[in-house]
């Protein structure tokens, strides 16, 4: 039985058609697109756009249809954690926006009477990483969004290389809701469903202050873009041509010219040749390849129980892209 929720209503039933689900999926953002639309220009949401229209072009592989079939364990791992876990394949819209939609893997309620969306994934052995991914991560945020859910359940295994899973089972990480990150992606969602309304126009409407500094910027990033292009071609020609000269493989070169100087400098520095430390001492190799295991296990450790965050931006230029008529 599906808990009780009051900021969300089914907008199609988990036993409908495909075409009449993927219909409704496509009127608005769902939680698999959201963080792709967020962070997506608007080349992403071009294509966003023609696969909902269209229908995807994906539609799944071994991977994924090996990773489906795990979903039930999955979520009956899940249902040891919760008083009550309802699996769910219905599509949910908010009830504050009817386009914000998600279809989380299970809808519970936890021994506190806290309502919670659960979120499982099932990884082949390539699988490497121990923490959430990002869109992962803001999949899970707009669920609770729109279903008004207090926190998410993630689980995630991997299977081995016979493609069999755990014996220890899946890893379970409670994520907390994170309104900041909610907000972000509402605003996204919002100006992309507003774009996809206006007939998908090829500029952005931006603030004054915004669009100001990008028309002074936006020349000047083109032309030196156009400068370091070709500044590199320049320069490894003129590498090839320095490396002809005696001895500037080892002790690099100087030179000057009418238009200007070179110096190509040689720098060197010692490794270590793993193969011939493990040819001639097998034993302390073997001891230290076991210590940078450990010393590596105890950071990551480290890293989850005593986690800084750190931010930094980066600008990046975009052309705009004419759309045919």
């Amino acid at each position: 039985m599906t808990p009780q929720i009051t900021a969300a209503r089914v907008v199609v039933p988990e036993d409908a058609p495909r075409t009449v689900w993927m219909m409704e999926r496509g009127e608005g953002v769902t939680a698999s697109e959201a963080w792709e639309i967020a962070r997506g220009a608007l080349k992403t949401w071009r294509r966003i756009l023609e696969a909902k229209l269209n229908g995807s072009r994906f539609h799944g592989n071994k991977a994924t249809s090996a990773g489906h079939a795990r979903e039930a364990a999955l979520l009956d791992e899940a249902a040891e954690r919760m008083a009550t876990l309802t699996p769910n394949a219905a599509l949910w819209a908010a009830v504050d926006n009817d386009l914000h939609r998600a279809t989380p893997d299970a809808i519970a309620i936890d021994p506190d009477g806290r309502l919670v969306v659960v979120e499982v994934k099932s990884h082949d052995h390539k699988w490497e990483r121990d923490d959430i991914p990002a869109e992962h991560v803001a999949q899970m945020q707009w669920q609770m969004h729109v279903l008004g859910a207090d926190y998410a359940l993630y689980g995630f295994e991997v299977r081995d290389e016979d493609d069999m899973p755990p014996v220890d089972g899946a890893t379970w990480i409670p994520v907390p809701r994170d309104d900041e990150m909610i907000e972000f992606l509402i605003w996204r969602a919002d100006r992309f469903i507003a774009w996809r309304d206006a007939g998908c126009p090829e500029i952005d409407d931006l603030p004054d202050e915004v669009r100001a500094a990008l028309d002074e910027w936006a020349p000047l990033k083109r032309s030196l873009d156009a400068a370091v292009a070709a500044e590199k071609t320049a320069a490894a020609a003129l590498k090839k041509a320095i490396a002809k000269l005696p001895h500037a493989a080892r002790f690099g070169a100087v030179g000057m010219g009418a238009s200007g100087g070179f110096q190509s400098v040689v720098s060197e520095r010692i490794g270590i040749d793993e193969a011939e430390w493990e040819a001639d001492a097998p034993d302390v190799h073997a001891a230290v390849v076991k210590l940078r295991a450990d010393l590596a296990t105890l950071e990551s450790a480290a890293k989850k129980t005593y986690p800084k965050l750190s931010r930094s931006s980066s600008l990046r230029f975009q052309e705009i892209e004419v759309q045919d008529v």
